[in-house]
């Protein structure tokens, strides 16, 4: 972590702090999921920025969290609890997040915090305001290290979007590689759906999971096309050709050492990408084989 830009921290951290959580209309969120989840995309959508939110509340407590969005069945169950809802002006992410900042008043500490992360818990978050909190500007970046998930600071202009994480540190802050992946594992495609679920998810996702993922997490067999063992990454046939890739994540969840080429495996998809690997007949539910 970058020590520079130091600031007088209060005598508790991760207290002061009002958390920004800018959500669109989860009609029309997460569209790059919608190929692989369907008609579960909004109720997914939903699920994620309820799990956000709750981790959010219970960091700071429900004061000083604002919601930004233009959903108005979020926006009324979130008021209820005594979150602050201010109006989506409808003008894109960094928009909403400034709306957000501007109801928090001049000079308030604000940490704006994307709305999809929905393996985050408290302690991850308090545990980032409270290394935010020795320095002026800072950001949390994504897990792949360019986009960002959290921006803290007093008065900064949001600049997310693509490259966000350069286009921050341009403006100064400092970076925080916090080793918190709960915090750092924003979804927005199959890939960080899995990433995510590999984590743990919050209670309203999981249970989307759990009572709908069966009609787009696809279970079957598949023999191994190609492995690389020092990326851990690679590649199976389906029993039709098909092939279908595999990242490292999905191999070093699985508990196997090494797979070799020809290898049976049972294999979960979600969107063409390999997200889980087992061993045929040690899956939930498989017969020995």
């Amino acid at each position: 972590m970058t020590t520079s830009s130091h600031a007088h921290p209060p005598a508790e951290p991760s207290a002061g702090w009002h958390v920004v959580v800018p959500v669109k209309d989860t009609s029309h969120g997460k569209s790059r999921l919608a190929r692989a989840v369907g008609s579960d995309r909004t109720e997914l959508s939903a699920a994620i920025a309820t799990d956000t939110l709750a981790a959010a509340a219970a960091a700071v407590g429900p004061d000083h969290l604002v919601l930004v969005t233009s959903d108005a069945g979020l926006a009324a169950r979130w008021r209820t609890r005594g979150v602050h809802v201010v109006a989506d002006p409808g003008t894109g992410l960094n928009e909403a997040v400034s709306a957000g900042m501007r109801h928090a008043g001049p000079g308030a500490r604000v940490a704006a915090l994307l709305g999809d992360v929905p393996s985050l818990d408290a302690a991850s978050l308090r545990s980032a305001l409270e290394a935010a909190a020795y320095v002026e500007e800072s950001f949390v970046p994504d897990a792949d290290g360019t986009g960002t998930v959290l921006r803290c600071g007093r008065g900064f202009t949001p600049r997310f979007g693509t490259d966000s994480a350069a286009r921050h540190e341009a403006d100064g802050a400092v970076r925080l590689d916090l080793p918190l992946p709960r915090l750092r594992t924003d979804v927005d495609d199959a890939r960080s759906l899995a990433r995510a679920r590999r984590l743990g998810l919050g209670l309203a996702t999981r249970t989307v999971l759990e009572h709908r993922a069966s009609g787009w997490i696809r279970s079957m067999q598949a023999t191994v096309h190609r492995f690389d063992p020092e990326t851990h990454t690679g590649s199976v046939l389906r029993d039709d050709g098909v092939e279908l890739r595999f990242e490292a994540p999905a191999f070093e969840a699985s508990g196997l050492r090494l797979l070799r080429l020809g290898q049976r495996l049972t294999v979960e998809v979600v969107d063409d990408l390999v997200i889980a690997l087992h061993i045929v007949g040690v899956g939930p539910g498989q017969p020995i084989r």
